[in-house]
């Protein structure tokens, strides 16, 4: 199963046609998009992905910044709200939460992180995949050592919930996908599993497609799991 976990920059504007390109060149069975906007472009991207067989549910049908999900396989959806969309895929009886987390620090973030933690909480016996845009890092996971939200990224894998990169990452994906036109890079871009999903996976890889940041389709780097 290929899934794609990708910010596409403040809805795409003038680079959807690339983006478009890069989704469906590449094939992916599971697309969760996040700076998505149901706008002009953004009614592009699920006309051609609709075309093609995917069944699509944005979060925010008010042209704001939100997330998206798009499957082949059909699915549930389960709940919507600002940058959130939940979805439940009976034919993989998987849980599927794309989130695009508030940028700036304080309260607002915080509670978007509460409901992610309760969720997670919630649905630990289950199998999941909750994935996104997180703006968030540990030291670790920033070029010069900053931390944005960090107890809350633990707290998930108290929980159970494993972070796939550091799970099975290639060494393409020992990169960053963000970088501050300062230069600081940071992992933002996560994909989590729930311990019952992990169980079922065998030879999973995951990798950052810098190469898409690189040539200006993103700001982001695509995060891959295959």
């Amino acid at each position: 199963m290929r899934i794609l976990n990708f910010n596409i920059r403040f809805g795409g504007e003038k680079r959807t046609y690339k983006i478009v390109d890069y989704l469906l060149n590449n094939d992916f069975d599971m697309i969760v998009l996040t700076e998505f906007i149901k706008n002009d472009n953004g009614k592009e991207i699920i006309a051609k992905l609709v075309e093609k067989g995917y069944k699509t549910q944005p979060s925010n049908e008010n042209g704001e910044l939100g997330s998206f999900i798009a499957s082949k396989e059909e699915f549930i959806t389960k709940n919507v709200e600002d940058r959130w969309v939940e979805v439940y895929i009976p034919l993989m009886d998987l849980y599927v939460l794309g989130v695009y987390v508030p940028d700036k620090s304080g309260s607002q973030k915080n509670l978007f992180w509460k409901k992610i933690l309760d969720y997670a909480e919630k649905h630990v016996e289950n199998k999941v995949l909750i994935t996104g845009d997180f703006n968030s890092c540990t030291k670790e996971d920033s070029s010069n050592k900053t931390e944005y939200n960090a107890k809350d990224l633990m707290k998930l894998e108290e929980l159970g919930y494993i972070d796939l990169w550091k799970y099975n990452g290639t060494e393409e994906s020992k990169g960053y996908t963000w970088f501050h036109y300062s230069g600081t890079g940071f992992r933002l871009d996560y994909a989590f599993v729930s311990s019952k999903l992990a169980e079922t996976l065998e030879d999973v890889s995951v990798y950052s497609d810098s190469q898409i940041r690189e040539s200006k389709i993103s700001d982001h780097s695509p995060l891959v799991v295959i």
